[in-house]
């Protein structure tokens, strides 16, 4: 059955939807009025069933034969979120995803390449696209904060103006000043009856209007360049010290670009599709997807009762790591120290139950080791305390390796503020996984390692699935056996611990081991990669003061230079501790090192891949010092 691409746009002035055949050709559109989840979540929810109706009885067509993609302002809430996700029924879908406008805006912004795309409407957000397909995301709190640079934003500082007028010169209303009172009232009680009631949408559409008059009063011309200067501010914290190109968005971009400095304009280029059609992209991206995973489970029907959340007590109450402990402490009941001593017996079998799974773990390092030869990464996936786990792992690498920071990535389920508030309910998207995955552009030459404690996560198995659709190495981590995350994956790696002191809280025994492995599987591959000598961190980097201090300790332990000489050779070596050791074993006269002497000594660290100890025993022994 052939799939069609669904994409709704959905804001505070207007919802777009656009039905399109798997090449990208329009089949049907259709549109309606407002829908923001944060503003009207029931009336927001209602116009997008009404929308997605509409253009299926235009094409004839099924739920089935649809993978839908929604980007609606006040989805940046993952309980709105959530609602409108029981409302659509998405196991109806061939896929469905449910995002912010925002992310569908950026992906149109630029086709899919790195931007920085501005969105102006109602509200207003920015968000960048980087190279490495990492999203962030600069405003877009809400009118109640101010949104600065959108349409409610605009009018509110209009009729700040006019009230000002008021309160200043009764007797001369601007242009603006008059335009403002014939909408909220002539006198103070009608003023502030309006004052009190407004919305957002109330603000904004008094927007056009300024928009019109800045030509012909200088009270709306002010207005418009206080706009233009927040949203200046706006697109310089977004792109920061990238070279991204800029595409401005919305009902107010045209207005706007205008009165930007000319230096913000010159960054500044059209939009290559609009929010809608980004939504489309991110669909064509998940129909593919759907097309290379195998079909997921469907959950358990309802039948009155929670079916579906009993039916998985039953499943999670077979699992180890879900079990009492067959000593049954009465934890409330003890002591303080009795309690942490108890806490740090159990921890005390953890080792071992990592030590079973270094074989296989052998074998995961070695492939990540090979995959990194030819430019491929490793991909930590997972949800909750697992996912955490593994971005940790990932960000460290960078400091202590010195690696791009995307060789080793950590993808949680829910994101960015996953990291720091928990979103339980994102461990069972699975179309989030693939959609986390695509956007990241995985590939065959990557390793995906897929972590969770229970072996179960739907997020995790389903990223699993992909990467092995792509032809990639996966692994998976559990602490359960026989687990599907083990299953489904090439390598499995089991840390059985078993049942927890506190039972069911695998942030405990089971965090630890799966801590354990982490540090296991990305230090190995360093070691491997030649990002160390001997048990030193040569690869180390000196940023900043402390670094450099631990540079200069690591080149005296490698080599028993001085300090001060040690200080020279990373002065001359341009902080690389790896090249000042290399220099200390090639060069006659450490105090003089010449650029000759660096060049050769980088052209042998490339020679031996940077395998420090091999560049060593390549050297002519003549010339290594005393």
């Amino acid at each position: 059955m052939p799939v069609y691409l669904l994409g709704i746009d959905g804001g505070g002035s207007k919802t777009l939807a656009l039905l399109c055949d798997a090449q990208g050709v329009e089949v049907a559109q259709a549109s309606s009025g407002p829908a923001h989840l944060t503003n009207d979540l029931p009336g927001a929810c209602d116009t997008v069933l009404q929308l997605i109706n509409t253009v299926l009885h235009q094409a004839q067509l099924t739920p089935t034969q649809i993978v839908l993609v929604v980007g609606i302002a006040g989805a940046g809430d993952d309980r709105l979120k959530q609602q409108l996700l029981t409302a659509l029924k998405p196991d109806q879908y061939a896929g469905c995803y449910v995002t912010t406008d925002a992310k569908t805006s950026l992906h149109g912004a630029n086709s899919g390449a790195p931007v920085v795309a501005i969105a102006l409407g109602t509200g207003s957000v920015a968000m960048r696209l980087d190279q490495s397909q990492q999203e962030q995301q600069v405003g877009g709190w809400g009118f109640s904060i101010g949104d600065e640079g959108g349409g409610a934003a605009m009018g509110k500082a209009a009729v700040r103006a006019a009230l000002w007028e008021q309160d200043c010169h009764p007797d001369s209303y601007s242009k603006l000043a008059q335009y403002i009172f014939s909408v909220i009232g002539q006198n103070k009680t009608d003023m502030l009856t309006w004052l009190r009631q407004a919305n957002a949408n109330q603000y904004a559409a008094l927007a056009p209007r300024v928009i019109a008059l800045a030509g012909s009063c200088t009270a709306a011309l002010g207005v418009l360049h206080k706009h233009a200067a927040d949203v200046e501010l706006l697109i310089k914290a977004t792109r920061a010290d990238t070279d991204l190109p800029v595409v401005v968005l919305g009902g107010l971009a045209e207005a706007t670009v205008p009165y930007l400095s000319e230096r913000v304009r010159s960054w500044c280029q059209s939009a290559k599709a609009d929010s809608v059609r980004g939504a489309i992209l991110i669909a064509r991206q998940l129909a593919d997807s759907v097309a290379k995973s195998p079909a997921p489970s469907k959950p358990v029907a309802s039948s009155g009762n929670d079916d579906r959340a009993i039916a998985l007590a039953r499943q999670l109450s077979q699992l180890p790591t879900e079990s009492r402990a067959s000593a049954r402490l009465d934890l409330a009941g003890l002591d303080t120290e009795s309690l942490l001593k108890a806490l740090n017996q159990a921890d005390q079998t953890v080792p071992q139950a990592v030590a079973l799974a270094i074989p296989n773990l052998a074998l995961l390092v070695d492939k990540v080791v090979a995959a990194f030869a030819v430019g491929g990464r490793l991909i930590y996936i997972g949800a909750g305390t697992s996912g955490r786990l593994g971005v940790l792992d990932a960000v460290e690498c960078p400091p202590t390796f010195s690696v791009e920071p995307d060789q080793v990535m950590g993808l949680i389920a829910g994101g960015h503020s996953a990291m720091f508030r928990a979103k339980e309910g994102a461990e069972d998207d699975e179309a989030l996984a693939v959609a986390d995955l695509t956007a990241i552009h995985f590939d065959a030459k990557d390793v995906l390692v897929g972590i969770a404690a229970s072996g179960r996560t739907p997020y995790v198995i389903a990223g699993l699935r992909y990467a092995r659709s792509l032809g990639a190495l996966t692994a998976g981590i559990s602490c359960n056996p026989g687990t599907e995350v083990l299953t489904c994956a090439d390598l499995a790696l089991c840390a059985a611990v078993g049942p927890e002191v506190l039972s069911g809280s695998t942030r405990l025994k089971a965090g630890t081991a799966q801590k354990l492995l982490l540090n296991m599987i990305s230090t190995a591959a360093m070691v491997r990669s030649g990002k160390v000598y001997q048990d030193l961190m040569v690869d180390l980097h000196a940023s900043n003061a402390k670094l450099k201090a631990r540079a200069l300790n690591i080149i005296r332990q490698a080599t028993g230079a001085s300090l001060e000489d040690a200080g020279y050779l990373l002065q001359h070596a341009g902080q690389s501790v790896k090249l000042a050791i290399l220099l200390f074993h090639s060069v006659p006269d450490l105090r003089k090192v010449c650029p000759v002497d660096v060049q050769a000594a980088q052209v042998l660290l490339q020679q031996t891949r940077g395998h420090l100890a091999e560049a060593i025993q390549r050297l002519p022994a003549a010339i290594c010092p005393a």
